[in-house]
């Protein structure tokens, strides 16, 4: 301040007379001072108090308004506690007794109310009380720029370190600590929206963990009350507001929280959470504060967005990576699986079999593979690259209680194998060098591979098939001349018609019960009864009847070579097959005797009906021989047949032959044997002849005809045999070489 300036100042000073020479020094020295600009208003108030108070001889304090309200800077404190502590500071008068406040209302000097000043003293602290108001608003206004420069200095590091933050749980968290730190607090925490709560996604400074798993609704606690009303929320003395719900309070409780503020994350427009601070001291959230945090949040919700379209981005060129990945490990899968298939297409046309495709895949894929019958038993398999193959010799089909049970190769693929819509069994793959990708894909081509050739040989085995039921047919049921032929086209095909011929008769009991009781369409039915043909064919490989045919439910087959005892076994292990792979299926045979020409097979199987007849009817066993049944096949036979003379001479036929050719008496020892009711001693009474005699013509009998006379069922065809021998020799008793029955 210029000199004149400080002289109007001193001029204008009224010092009282007494002490106007000692003063006057003094007050030129607080004139100067008041031509100074400090620039600390806490120094020059200290200054303006100490000269003053020399001068007007009684203390002064000087304070100033800030906060809402009155702080002293300089002075004892005398007069403070008379200020208003309510209400703006403008309400303290200009010429309160023992207060002078500036116009403005921000400074104000007090001293003791007792002591009564001059108007010349009370007008040089009211020029003090308005330089120190020109100083307050100078500094404020210089405090407040450089505020502003440091919170925005602050705002942009801040903004700037969260739009450098990618990652979205990264952000959440950098938003959580530059805010505790820009708002000087104790908690901070990021709650979004998740549909009518929001939720803590990122807390720092909490002490209790409950509080790091936050969730409020609409109107609970502060966050809730942002949420409802969309508008910043406060609270001062967050155990004793009433404006906030009881929801949290022993939360806040726990964490020793004293005030709280929150403002809202918004989107454009649209609500996405609340940022909120604690603090657990003391203390009183400015409008500055509201503001600095509003500012921050807004940034905040910006960075949020960005860092989810970030998150987005990378997932979306993740996605795409892989995608782009798998499409090409899909085209190498395909051109791999393309070039696979053509191979084995190739390998099928031209005529190769199961171990041909096994060879091409384990070369083609450098890995094993192994093809299983439906039996389970493997028919077909080649190591690839391995010295000796790890695959069983056996292994149950798939969805089979014992494949459930097995421990199976982590890298075996397992697919079926069908033929004429059976299964035929399944092919198992173990995984080489190549990815499993390629090996889902073409286990399937390998499995339809197996079944085009198995197809392509039941397609060959079916016509055989044919050519063998229609050579069968011709054999049973043609005319001589055709069953002739038939014998050559069966010895064209590998099957040897030899003397002892016997016709298998079968029929299948219960097929249509067990289709009614399990659902069976009739494809499956067929199935079944097709399966019972193929036991019939290819029983033990070698135990089967190759020239066999089915129509309906019955079988009919020609066996060769085989006595009594051998067709029975065989019948009844052609059951037991069948029975194994369809439990509960039953099965009934009638096996005729032995021919020994072709010609005579349609007799065999009017022999081998009338056997399957009496297995049905009498039941007790399901194999009858024709030759056991003995008076049965008389009942039993057709009207057509030609039986009655046959019985006649199976059981006398060897009895009269011996008489003629040994001038002996066997047919009438057995007359008189059964004339007798079977007494050995009243026989040979009867014919005069030693008891030992007969006894031994009966054990000749014995040999001769095998019958045993002992047993009931063997003295009653003996006997229904003579009586008819009888009867026809009475029919035709003109003829020639007549047997005397005694």
């Amino acid at each position: 301040m210029a000199s004149g300036a400080r002289d109007v100042a001193v001029a204008q000073i009224d010092v009282p007379p007494p002490r106007a020479a000692a003063a006057a020094g003094a007050v030129e020295a607080v004139a100067e001072l008041l031509t100074t600009l400090p620039g600390d208003i806490g120094v020059a108030a200290g200054d303006f108090a100490a000269r003053t108070s020399l001068l007007i001889g009684t203390p002064l304090t000087i304070a100033v308004w800030t906060d809402e309200r009155w702080t002293c800077i300089a002075g004892p404190g005398t007069g403070v506690a008379g200020l208003p502590t309510s209400g703006a500071c403008r309400t303290v008068p200009h010429d309160h007794h023992s207060v002078i406040a500036a116009a403005d209302g921000c400074v104000a000097i007090c001293w003791d109310p007792s002591v009564t000043l001059e108007t010349g003293w009370r007008r040089l602290l009211r020029q003090g009380c308005v330089w120190l108001s020109l100083l307050s608003q100078r500094t404020s206004a210089a405090v407040e720029i450089d505020a502003a420069a440091v919170e925005t200095q602050a705002i942009g590091e801040v903004v700037q370190q969260l739009l450098a933050v990618r990652d979205v749980d990264q952000t959440l968290l950098t938003i959580a600590e530059r805010t505790l730190r820009l708002l000087d607090s104790d908690i901070c925490g990021v709650m979004l929206r998740e549909g009518d709560e929001v939720r803590m996604q990122s807390c720092v400074g909490n002490r209790v963990a409950q509080t790091a798993r936050l969730r409020m609704r609409r109107g609970q606690g502060v966050a809730g009350l942002v949420f409802l009303t969309g508008e910043p929320a406060k609270v001062d003395s967050y155990l004793e507001d009433e404006t906030i719900s009881q929801d949290f309070m022993s939360l806040a409780q726990k964490e020793e929280t004293r005030s709280a503020l929150a403002v809202p994350l918004r989107l454009r427009g649209e609500f996405v959470g609340v940022l909120e601070v604690w603090r657990r001291r003391r203390s009183v959230f400015t409008d500055r504060d509201i503001r600095r945090m509003v500012t921050l949040a807004d940034f905040a919700t910006i960075a949020i967005d960005n860092a989810r379209l970030h998150d987005e981005q990378v997932a979306l060129a993740a996605e795409t990576e892989r995608a782009r990945d798998a499409l090409q490990q899909q085209v190498s899968v395909l051109d791999r699986s393309s070039t696979l298939q053509q191979q084995l297409l190739s390998t099928v046309i031209e005529g190769g079999g199961l171990p041909a495709i096994t060879r091409v895949v384990a070369t083609e894929l450098d890995c094993e593979v192994g093809v299983y019958g439906p039996d389970g038993e493997l028919i077909a398999a080649h190591s690839g690259p391995r010295m000796v193959g790890i695959l069983p010799t056996t292994m149950a089909p798939p969805g089979t209680s014992k494949h459930r049970q097995r421990q199976v190769e982590p890298r075996l693929w397992l697919r079926p194998v069908f033929a004429d819509g059976d299964r035929a069994g399944h092919v198992a793959l173990v995984q080489g060098g190549h990815s499993a990708e390629l090996m889902e894909a073409v286990a399937g081509q390998v499995g339809m591979a197996c079944s085009l050739a198995l197809l392509r040989e039941r397609a060959a085995s079916r016509v055989r098939s044919e050519v063998i039921e229609q050579v069968l047919w011709d054999l049973l049921q043609g005319p001589v001349e055709h069953r002739l032929a038939a014998r050559t086209r069966a010895q064209q095909l590998g099957i040897t018609l030899t003397k002892a011929l016997r016709v298998v008769h079968g029929r299948i009991e219960n097929v249509e019960e067990l289709a009614a009781e399990g659902g069976w369409d009739t494809s499956q039915t067929d199935r079944v009864r097709r399966e019972v043909l193929r036991t019939v064919r290819t029983l033990d490989g070698s135990r089967g009847l190759a020239l066999s045919s089915l129509r309906g439910d019955l079988l009919v087959a020609v066996a060769t070579d085989l006595d009594a005892a051998a067709v029975k076994d065989l019948a009844s292990a052609f059951s037991a097959g069948v029975h194994n792979s369809r439990p509960g299926l039953r099965l009934t045979w009638g096996i005729s005797r032995v021919h020994t020409d072709v010609t005579e097979l349609p007799s065999a199987l009017n022999e081998a009906r009338t056997a399957l007849s009496a297995a049905r009817r009498l039941g007790g066993q399901n194999v009858f021989l024709y030759e056991e049944l003995g008076i049965v096949r008389l009942l039993l036979g057709s009207g057509t047949d030609p039986d009655l003379q046959t019985f006649i001479e199976d059981v006398t036929g060897p009895l009269v032959a011996y008489d003629r050719e040994n001038d002996g008496a066997l047919i009438r020892t057995l007359r008189a044997f059964f004339d007798a009711d079977c007494s050995q001693r009243i026989a040979a009474e009867r014919l005069f002849v030693h008891h030992k005699t007969l006894r031994y013509r009966l054990e000749r009998i014995k040999q001769l005809t095998g019958l045993d006379l002992s047993r009931h069922e063997d003295r009653m065809r003996a006997d229904f045999a003579l009586r008819l021998l009888q009867v026809n020799q009475g029919t035709n008793s003109d003829a020639p070489g007549e047997i005397d029955l005694g």
